[in-house]
């Protein structure tokens, strides 16, 4: 496990998370211009929460073709 800390309008948060999905996510956030050492607003975070939901609902639809088209072989 390892801990992530930022802050949003002005409150510190810190989580604890697998450490390969901590290194990701930090990862994500520094290419999204996300700091771990001052304020970030909380309009920027939702940003990046909706595209993370976009994205997510992009690979479900995917894996829904994906599965249908496999299932017309299996037949």
């Amino acid at each position: 496990m390892k801990k992530v800390a930022f802050s949003i309008e002005g409150k510190r948060l810190e989580v604890e998370l697998e450490e390969g999905f901590a290194n990701y996510l930090q990862d994500d956030l520094i290419r999204n211009s996300i700091s771990f050492n001052q304020d970030n607003r909380a309009s920027e975070l939702l940003r990046l929460y909706l595209k993370a939901l976009k994205q997510n609902y992009d690979n479900q639809k995917q894996i829904e073709e994906l599965l249908s088209h496999i299932s017309t072989f299996s037949v």
